[in-house]
């Protein structure tokens, strides 16, 4: 007997996909069943190279059974859920059933339709309460595993800024990461059209530098302009400023060896409640994703050059982060936290229909 109707069904569905994926791939698809519906992985929107072994697919997976739970929650559904490890890539099994308690469905569903990434500068001068951060230490904490830093005096934000920046470096003189990026990248109406990949407008750039990026898709003129300092140039703008801006600038970090899943959970949780509370939030996924590919795969695809970088840049974060053992530890993400400037464009997402398999 259906404990669930399949329109539903497909509202958890909706509201699933609004969670965060690297580049907005978007990598689900959903076979429906009687009580839920299983999740599958698509592996037409996997498998770049900050993917190593599925970490940046298995944390948005986490974030949209996050968001799914939170509206099931509300509607009046308790959420069974089985994970798999298929090969085929049957990810996880979510079952419904009423148990009749129902809460504010309008307003959780705009939460999570609400959450937005923003890479634009952010208003430096005007400072997040000592109370609001408290509130998201408190979440994050909830988990005793996890740890919530942040980076007060201006020699830490000073080292951690230059840690990230130093980081980002990396991804503009390696021609696979470059290869990834203008494959998801979208100019123009292209976005609109496909309604997934990285639009364009959503990068926090100025317009005059769109057609520099549509020059710099070659990969030959990018890495000869590397050798003149392009590389500094494009983290100078696209990490280190918009990492000036922000007013507060946090990572999670987790005792020992984290699960990427139950780290989506929180992600999605962690970055819910500082939309609610008015801030914008980009993750700054490079540092964390590299290391676990340093971690996973011992470094496969970078350069000797390019892990004595990674070696240097764990050894300062470890420097600046309190209770962070490098041998041990986990950085799972960093995060810039502040107040928009003004409103900006936002990722698009496919047609739900789109998501759905036989």
């Amino acid at each position: 007997m259906n404990t669930i109707s399949e329109k539903n069904i497909m509202k958890l569905i909706e509201v699933g996909i609004r969670a965060p994926s690297a580049d907005n791939g978007q990598p689900w698809k959903f076979k429906l069943l009687d009580d839920g519906f299983e999740l599958w992985l698509d592996q037409d929107n996997m498998g770049l190279f900050f993917d190593v072994n599925q970490v940046a697919t298995q944390m948005s997976c986490g974030a949209l059974i996050e968001n799914v739970t939170l509206l099931a929650d509300a509607m009046g559904f308790a959420t069974s859920i089985s994970y798999f490890n298929e090969a085929s890539g049957k990810f996880a099994q979510l079952a419904f059933a009423s148990v009749g308690d129902r809460g504010d469905v309008e307003s959780v569903t705009r939460t999570i339709f609400n959450r937005y990434t923003d890479r634009n500068l952010f208003q430096f001068h005007k400072k997040i309460s000592n109370s609001q951060m408290a509130e998201l230490v408190s979440l994050v904490q909830s988990d005793r595993n996890y740890r919530l830093h942040t980076y007060q005096t201006p020699q830490d934000r000073k080292a951690i800024i230059r840690t990230i920046t130093a980081t980002d470096t990396i991804r503009f003189i390696h021609k696979r990461i470059h290869n990834d990026f203008y494959h998801v990248l979208r100019f123009g109406d292209t976005a609109q059209k496909n309604r997934d990949g990285l639009a364009a407008a959503t990068l926090g750039i100025e317009s005059f530098m769109i057609p520099v990026l549509r020059m710099l898709k070659p990969w030959w003129l990018t890495k000869l302009l590397n050798y003149i300092g392009l590389h500094h140039v494009m983290a100078l703008r696209g990490t280190w400023l918009p990492m000036r801006s922000a007013p507060v600038i946090v990572s999670i970090t987790h005792k020992g060896g984290a699960d990427y899943v139950e780290f989506g959970r929180i992600m999605q949780r962690f970055w819910l409640q500082a939309n609610e509370a008015g801030l914008s939030v980009q993750p700054l996924g490079a540092l964390p994703l590299f290391l676990a590919r340093c971690h996973l795969l011992q470094g496969e695809g970078f350069t000797s050059d390019q892990l004595k970088m990674l070696k240097a840049v764990t050894d300062d974060f470890a420097r600046i982060t309190p209770l962070f053992n490098k041998e041990a530890d986990q950085i799972v993400m960093l995060f810039r936290l502040g107040y928009a400037k003004k409103n900006k464009p936002r990722a698009f997402r496919r047609d739900v229909e789109s998501f759905l398999r036989d």
